[in-house]
């Protein structure tokens, strides 16, 4: 790990604030509000709208955004989870990169 983290620290930085921002403005609404309600439908819209639109476009998708409310809570917050950690480590991979471009 002491060989990886001075390589990685900014990507796992970026990472972990991006699925920190995610699990405390959506999954805790989810878990919160049990899946049901137009907050917390609101907030899933426009902060997991990648994910939203990927459901639609696939084939049985729909089964997931309007059947049982545990498929819904279980999909948003794990791959939403995922997907904004993703984008947090290319943040950091980015900040990264720029700093070292800097030095």
């Amino acid at each position: 790990m002491n060989n990886l983290w001075p390589e990685y620290k900014w990507q796992l930085i970026g990472a972990a604030i991006g699925a920190t921002f995610h699990f405390c403005t959506v999954v805790l609404v989810l878990v919160i509000t049990g899946g049901s309600g137009e907050g917390q439908g609101g907030v899933v819209l426009l902060l997991d709208f990648p994910l939203v639109i990927f459901l639609q476009a696939i084939p049985n998708g729909n089964i997931i955004l309007y059947g049982p409310v545990l498929y819904y809570i279980f999909f948003f917050s794990l791959f939403g989870t995922a997907m904004y950690a993703v984008i947090g480590w290319l943040v950091g991979d980015f900040l990264g990169y720029i700093r070292r471009k800097l030095r």
